[in-house]
């Protein structure tokens, strides 16, 4: 699979995950049939997805379990399970 192919099934499963909590708790605004890509020089952007690229990316693509969190760190983009955070979004210390 091509370096490209990968980064856009990487879209598919944040375009796919259930709303993420911001600093706020209001819930992101991902949209379906959007790609939502951090690119191979750390640049975030989101781009609309035709029918037929749609039905490629999920064919690989797998959904994002709940209580899964993204983060950045030194502009390498991360992701964690557990419950680290309440359904307010405040975090919680001992959830790890």
């Amino acid at each position: 699979m091509s370096t490209r192919m990968k980064i856009l099934c990487a879209a598919a499963l944040l375009a796919m995950a259930t709303p993420a909590m911001a600093q706020d708790a209001s819930p992101w605004d991902l949209r379906d049939r959007n790609a939502y890509v951090l690119d191979m020089q750390g640049k975030m952007w989101s781009k609309p997805i035709n029918q037929k690229g749609w039905a490629m990316m999920t064919k690989s693509a797998r959904a994002v379990p709940k209580g899964t969190v993204f983060f950045m760190n030194n502009g390498q983009l991360y992701m964690a399970r557990g419950g680290m955070f309440d359904r307010a979004g405040n975090f919680m210390a001992g959830g790890v």
